[in-house]
This record gives structure tokens, C-alpha cells and sequence, in this order.
């Protein structure tokens, strides 16, 4: 696993999760609970699926307090060569400028099949409700992107009350058990999006190379 301390060198984290600094980072830089534990429950996974992989680790997740202009070389880095990108959708992911710009630095790379039977139509984004939305109008790159819906559960209300509640919402209600189905069909979805198809790296050098995507529709 990595986070925005850990030196340059690191290995390519397999998955990126997005998410508002509001709702990541405390005052001491240590990530909100809740996140903390989504994120760590989710590498375990990840990293027990996919097993040993030279050269990657599981996750990266940002913890930085600001939500600014000024980006570390880390989350460069990580932005630019993760495999799947898996933003927490929130009013506040909507409203973060460093989230939109997250959400251009993976869009703008360019993603290969790895089998012939793959979709030559995948983005490689893992949209994942966090909070209700209700009400928000979205921007078009989410609108364009397919949710995820944990599927093939023994029941399927889990997935409605996913998306009725959100993660974080799960959580809060200590629905213990449909929380922990749907991170383990998340890590499923991400795996197997790593092993069907290969999204080719781009660092942008600073910040500046990069678009907010939630605010172009306002432009």
C-alpha cells in the first residue's frame, strides 16, 4: 500500500481512490476513519486476489490536508500510473478541483486490451457511491461513466442499499455485512479489470497540465 509520504520510487499502485481532502484528511493528516478503513479493507483484498506483482502495490490514497494547486511528485506519480481509478462520489468530490483534476490526469491515458475478448470500450473508472447525491445535478464525465453495483450477491438488496446510502452511509448504520460484501466485489471488479486490460502511464510534470473535468461543463 502507499500514501502520499511514501518516496517517489514507489511502485505503481494498482488502484487510485479518489476522494475530497474534506473528507479524507484530519488536522493531524491521518485519514478520516472511515475512508481509512475503505481503503485498507480494499487493499487487503486487492493485494490477496492478484497476488505478488513486481513492480506494483495495492492502493494509493492521498492524505494530504490541502485541496490545492501544489502537487506532490507521489501523487503525480500515482495518478499517472495506476490501473483503475475508483473516485468516492460525494457533493464534496464534485466540488474538489484536485479530484477533477485526478479524474483528467487517468482519463487522458490510453488503455489496451490485454485479451482479444475485452471491450474496447473500457475506461477503467470505478465510479463508487461514498454519500448521497440526491438532488446534484453531475457533470458529464460521471454521467458518462458506469457506477458500480455490486452484483451476484445472495441478496440483492445489498446493492440497493449501497446506492440508496453509500459506503460511508453503511458504515454509520453498522451494516457490517453489506459493506463488507460490496468492498469484496469492488476488489473483484478491479482485478479484474487490471488483468483484461493495460492503461499505458502518463505523468504530467506539474499540476498546471491538467483540466478540473467537474467544471467544464460550466465553462
Amino acid at each position: 500500500m502507499s500514501t502520499v509520504d511514501a518516496p517517489f520510487s514507489a511502485p505503481a499502485p494498482l488502484f487510485f481512490v479518489s476522494c475530497s481532502r474534506a473528507l479524507v484528511a484530519r488536522a493531524t493528516g491521518e485519514p478520516a476513519e472511515y475512508v481509512s478503513r475503505f481503503f485498507e479493507d480494499l487493499s487487503v483484498h486487492v493485494s490477496e486476489l492478484v497476488g505478488p506483482v513486481t513492480g506494483m502495490n495495492a492502493g494509493f490514497l492521498d492524505t494530504s490536508i490541502e485541496d490545492g494547486d501544489r502537487w506532490s511528485p507521489e501523487l503525480l506519480h500515482a495518478a499517472g500510473t495506476c490501473q483503475v481509478f475508483v473516485p468516492l462520489v460525494s457533493r464534496a468530490l464534485l466540488g474538489s478541483a484536485s479530484c477533477g483534476r485526478e479524474w483528467d490526469a487517468f482519463s487522458r491515458r490510453r488503455i489496451t486490451p490485454r485479451r482479444s475478448s475485452a471491450s474496447p470500450h473500457e475506461t477503467a473508472i470505478v465510479p463508487v457511491a461514498w454519500l448521497p447525491t440526491n438532488g446534484v445535478v453531475l457533470p458529464r464525465v460521471l454521467r458518462d461513466v458506469q457506477r458500480f453495483s455490486a452484483t451476484a450477491l445472495p441478496d440483492p438488496d445489498i446493492a440497493v442499499h449501497h446506492q440508496r446510502e453509500g459506503v460511508h452511509g453503511l458504515l454509520t448504520m453498522r451494516w457490517e455485512n453489506v459493506y463488507r460484501a460490496v468492498v469484496w466485489r469492488l476488489a473483484q471488479r478491479i482485478v479484474a479489470i487490471h488483468r483484461s486490460y493495460l492503461v499505458e502511464p502518463w505523468v504530467p510534470e506539474s499540476v498546471d497540465e491538467l483540466r478540473n473535468k467537474f467544471a467544464e461543463e460550466q465553462e
